[in-house]
């Protein structure tokens, strides 16, 4: 708080104070206070003012400023193939196990996949090796489960198996891209079922390694 001091004649006085407060209410938020005195009876006339002034405020700022920055991005699309396996129906029968009929049906199994890798699983020729494959799991289903295995779990595999062949036969007549993914899956879930096979025989029966498609003459 600043205390300003004017003295002069009464009407110089008074522009002063006017003067002074107008300056001071420009520079200022608050009123600024005036203080009149009396001189003392028999001394010249000196009146005195007395102004007031708040002390000075300072106002600080602070601005953000936010940039946005947009980038293009390219992102690859690829197709993408969705299979269901059907649900594994639940046997409620067995058949007495045959193990030398059994081990005929298991070879060919071995024999129809073979078959399958040549063609891609599509076309007419996948096709009908489809149906060869679907022809021989409904024969695993009548030689009964082999000792050990748990026989709802077993024929729930094979008829599962037994049906997805008989989808992927269709698809490839038709050239759907479902076949050679669902190929694919049958490939993977016959490979369990010899090694379950070997489990309970102490065979040693193993799909080949996968082999190129042979190409269309």
């Amino acid at each position: 708080m600043r205390v300003v001091r004017l003295r002069g004649t009464r009407i110089a006085a008074v522009l002063l104070v006017a003067t002074a407060v107008a300056g001071v209410a420009s520079c200022s938020g608050e009123n600024p206070q005036v203080e009149l005195s009396q001189a003392a009876p028999g001394s010249r006339a000196t009146p005195t003012v007395t102004v007031t002034v708040p002390a000075w405020r300072t106002v600080t700022q602070t601005l953000t400023a936010t940039t946005t920055m947009v980038t293009a991005t390219t992102v690859p699309v690829t197709p993408t193939v969705t299979l269901t396996l059907p649900p594994r129906p639940v046997a409620t029968s067995t058949t007495p196990f045959s193990e030398a009929a059994a081990l005929t049906s298991y070879a060919a199994l071995i024999r129809d996949i073979t078959a399958l890798d040549r063609t891609g699983g599509t076309g007419t020729g996948a096709a009908l090796q489809f149906e060869s494959l679907a022809r021989h799991l409904t024969t695993i289903e009548t030689t009964g489960a082999p000792p050990g295995l748990d026989p709802p779990s077993w024929f729930g595999r094979v008829i599962s198996l037994r049906l997805f062949a008989d989808a992927a036969s269709a698809e490839a007549l038709a050239g759907s891209p479902q076949a050679p993914a669902r190929f694919a899956v049958i490939r993977s879930e016959v490979g369990v079922l010899l090694a379950m096979v070997n489990g309970a025989l102490r065979t040693n029966l193993a799909l080949p390694p996968p082999s190129p498609p042979t190409p269309a003459s």
